[in-house]
C-alpha cells in the first residue's frame, strides 16, 4: 500500500487506515479499469434559505445559481469532456438541479441512470456538531476548519471531515467497481472525467482526499486548502499528472 506525503501531512484523513476506508492502490484501481483519469467537484449554485417550517436540505436554488450552474457547464465544463456516464450527486434538490443543468449547458445527454444520488455525499451537513461549527466559522477555505487556532473546534472539524472524506471516497470507489464488474470489465471510455456535485465545506475534504490518493504535489494540495470555494466551482484532481487545482467560472474571475 502507498503512503504518500499528503497523507502523512494530513494524518486526520481515515484514507487506507482500515475500518472499511479503501486504500490508495485500490481506489485508483478502479479509477483505472472504468477509465477515469480526472475526477472533478462541483459545489452547487446559490441557493435560497430555507423554506419556513422546512429544513437544510429544502433549499432550493435561486435563478442566480441556476444561471451559475448553466455558465460553470459551458466553460469548465466543456473542457473536460469526456465525462464519465453517471455523476455522483448529493441527493439535495438543490445539487440535483444544478447537476441537470450543469450538463444540459456542457451538452451532454441525460439518462434516467446519469445523475446518481449518494447519501455519503449530503451526510455531513447532518451532523449536529458539523451545523454547529459550520455556523460558527461559516463559508471559509478548509485550512480554517482543520488547522483552526481553537483546539475544540479544529478536534471536531478533523473528525468528522476526515470522516466525510472516507466514506465518499469509498463510495466513489465502490461505485466505479459496480460499474466495471457490470460491464464485465469493460472500460466505457477513455482519459474520462467523473464528477461529483456537493457542498461547502465538506466537498473540499473529499477533494482532498482525491488528491491525497493521486499523490498530488504540496502545491495542489495548497490550493484546496486554501480556496474558499465558491457557489458552482470546484476542483479538478488529475490522477495521471497527480496534480490538483481550482476550477472558476469566467464570470468569478478578477
Amino acid at each position: 500500500m502507498r503512503r504518500t506525503l499528503a497523507l502523512a501531512l494530513h494524518d486526520w484523513l481515515l484514507l487506507g487506515k482500515g475500518g472499511g476506508a479503501v486504500s490508495p492502490d485500490a481506489f485508483l484501481s478502479s479509477a483505472e479499469k472504468a477509465g477515469v483519469t480526472k475526477i472533478a467537484f462541483l459545489r452547487h449554485g446559490k441557493t435560497a434559505p430555507k423554506p419556513k417550517n422546512g429544513v437544510d436540505f429544502d433549499r432550493q436554488l435561486t435563478d442566480e445559481g441556476r444561471s451559475q450552474a448553466m455558465e460553470a457547464g459551458s466553460s469548465f465544463g466543456t473542457l473536460l469532456k469526456p465525462f464519465y456516464p453517471h455523476v455522483l450527486v448529493s441527493p439535495a434538490p438543490r445539487t440535483m438541479e444544478t447537476a441537470e443543468l450543469f450538463l444540459a449547458s456542457a451538452s451532454i445527454p441525460v439518462s434516467s441512470d446519469t445523475i446518481r444520488p449518494i447519501q455519503p455525499l449530503y451526510d455531513g451537513t447532518m451532523q449536529p456538531k458539523g451545523s454547529q461549527l459550520f455556523q460558527k466559522i461559516g463559508y471559509a477555505p478548509l485550512r480554517d476548519y482543520v488547522d483552526s487556532s481553537d483546539p475544540d473546534d479544529r478536534d471536531v472539524s478533523r473528525t468528522l471531515l476526515g470522516m466525510y472524506a472516507d466514506t465518499v471516497v469509498t463510495a466513489m470507489a465502490e461505485t466505479l467497481q459496480q460499474d466495471t464488474s457490470s460491464t464485465t470489465g469493460t472500460k466505457t471510455g477513455e482519459n474520462l472525467t467523473l464528477w461529483m456535485v456537493g457542498h461547502a465545506i465538506y466537498l473540499p475534504a473529499a477533494a482532498l482526499g482525491v488528491a491525497s490518493l493521486a499523490d498530488c504535489c504540496q502545491a495542489g494540495m495548497e490550493t484546496i486548502l486554501s480556496t474558499n470555494t465558491k457557489e458552482a466551482e470546484g476542483y479538478i484532481i488529475d490522477l495521471d499528472k497527480s496534480e490538483a487545482s481550482y476550477l472558476s467560472r469566467p464570470s468569478s474571475k478578477g
